[in-house]
């Protein structure tokens, strides 16, 4: 899935300055960690502790993020999976952990009655946590909620009809839809009982370990264990949720023994990896760092100056002095282990001297000595657009470097509202993060990024080619065949130079002593009922 960024007012800002040298990126990585800890940690907390006055264990640690701020309202895109990493609610399919099979959850099981109708049996021993059944009208109708919202998932799934039936949902889909399950897994199709709150962007009803209690202004929540969830004996009494956006903060907090496990960026895991106080998970997930190049605004309209784009960023030295080195450089939307990559089907890789060839070809020259290229009497000026996450400010300060090397001008555009921002397209190139194997399969990156008119889009990649194959992927179950209609799309995109792939970045979770059952978590495995503390 791609980020969850908070949005506080969506607005953003221009910064002008001089490219950061290579010494200076991990300086100012370190720096960040030296904002005033007391300050920031007394303003986020009101403290914790491994027991609560009345002996009772409490787990803290930080939500899911978004691009809508503290919201839970399961009809806006990605809040559905804040309510998961709560532990409210849940989805009738999971991934398993290891091998991202689907897996039946709230679901028992499942039949395809023909290519556009799947039967749905709902598991007949599951109570929401106000003591309601769980019964297949109350999954159509919180089904029904998130669909109306969530454009993302209504295009991918194209529901034709929604019938329940005691404990069986019958769904009919207009189009082939092979992976129905698979998408039923995103977090987005969350179940919640949509008769038992009213104002949903202040928490929902779910089916999970946790009830929650409260949330404050900031998007905090305190939550007390579900007595009735059907999985077992949630491992805590309470759960204490912060919602801090800052990668920075997140580091500082987990310091300072304020979260019990945290998701730590690339650059700071150095900083608990010698302490006996810590556990550190390393995981990949296929999350994929890229720029998207705007062929619609300004100086990027001009292909020959996109094309030389593709040649100009020197990924190894981004992924070791930004994220320390951890995670591999690609040319490639996946990781090779995925299966819907190959080695021989790629980008192109960096070469700063064919950039230069490129441009000096299409007629950019520096025709006043000062360093900076011009073409018909114009001097070329950027803009990069970035969100403060990931690392993601700073790379954009690399990547500046990188074009004033090759004589292009640059200004930074740092985002509140990525998203909103860049289907403006008042960019000519945006960092971007991506998890793209959150289905446990291709499409839910490809999909939203590369059909026509689709999601995630931004650059405005329209292909005939890739929206058919894209159709027949939709239509696909095969997993060979699935690969193979990835590697062709992925043909498709290379051809053009509207993306380059940087990084496919690590994920790490940092566990405190005495914390245990955090495992690395690959999909909606829902194992936070089974994390308990000493």
């Amino acid at each position: 899935m791609a980020d969850h960024i908070p949005a506080i007012p969506s607005s953003q800002f221009i910064i002008e300055c001089q490219p950061m040298k290579g010494k200076q990126i991990k300086q100012w990585k370190r720096m960040c960690l030296l904002i005033p800890a007391v300050l920031l940690l007394c303003t986020l907390f009101a403290g914790c502790s491994t027991r609560d006055n009345d002996d009772q264990t409490t787990l803290t640690f930080v939500s899911d993020t978004n691009t809508h701020g503290i919201s839970l309202d399961p009809a806006i895109d990605y809040c559905g999976s804040r309510n998961v990493s709560i532990g409210t609610c849940e989805t009738l399919f999971k991934l398993n952990n290891d091998t991202l099979d689907v897996e039946a959850h709230l679901a028992g099981y499942y039949t395809r009655a023909d290519d556009h109708t799947w039967q749905i049996n709902i598991r007949d021993d599951i109570v929401f946590s106000n003591g309601k059944k769980l019964t297949a009208a109350a999954v159509k109708k919180a089904l029904a909620y998130d669909f109306n919202g969530i454009v993302r998932l209504s295009t991918m799934l194209d529901i034709d009809s929604m019938q329940a039936d005691g404990q069986v949902l019958t769904i009919k889909t207009k189009s082939v839809v092979a992976t129905l399950p698979r998408i039923l897994t995103d977090p987005g199709a969350l179940i919640f009982d949509t008769e038992g709150t009213t104002d949903y962007s202040k928490g929902v009803i779910g089916t999970g370990p946790y009830i929650l209690e409260s949330m404050d202004e900031e998007g905090n929540c305190k939550l007390i264990r579900n007595e009735t969830y059907w999985q077992g004996v949630p491992g805590a009494d309470k759960v204490h949720t912060k919602f801090i956006s800052e990668a920075s903060a997140i580091t500082i907090a987990l310091q300072a023994g304020e979260l019990d496990f945290a998701k730590i960026e690339p650059s700071d895991i150095s900083l608990f990896e010698s302490s006996d106080e810590y556990e550190v998970m390393g995981y990949e997930t296929g999350r994929v760092y890229f720029l998207y190049l705007n062929p619609e605004y300004a100086a990027t309209k001009d292909p020959a100056l996109r094309k030389a784009l593709t040649y100009a960023f020197d990924r190894q030295a981004y992924l070791d002095a930004i994220y320390d080195g951890r995670g591999k450089t690609t040319t490639t939307i996946f990781p090779v282990w995925s299966g819907f990559s190959v080695n021989d089907v790629s980008q192109v890789k960096y070469n700063p001297d064919k950039a230069r060839q490129i441009l000096a070809d299409a007629g950019y020259r520096d025709g006043d000595g000062d360093g900076i290229l011009e073409k018909n009497g114009e001097t070329i000026s950027l803009t990069i657009a970035c969100y403060a996450n990931n690392g993601f400010s700073v790379l954009s300060e690399v990547l500046q470097a990188s074009l004033l090397k090759l004589g292009i001008n640059s200004h930074i555009m740092v985002s509140d509202a990525i998203v909103a921002d860049l289907k403006k397209g008042h960019f000519n190139v945006a960092t971007y993060g991506y998890t793209t194997l959150t289905m446990g399969d291709c499409f839910n990156f490809l999909e939203p990024v590369f059909r026509t008119g689709a999601f995630a889009n931004f650059a405005h990649f329209s292909s005939t080619t890739v929206d058919s194959l894209l159709t027949k992927l939709k239509a696909t179950s095969d997993v060979a065949a699935r690969k193979q209609l990835a590697i062709e799309i992925q043909k498709n995109i290379y051809a053009e130079d509207d993306h380059v792939f940087l990084i496919h970045i690590s994920t790490y979770n940092v566990v405190r002593k005495g914390v245990k059952n955090v495992t690395p978590d690959l999909g909606n495995s829902f194992n936070l009922w089974k994390i308990t503390k000493e």
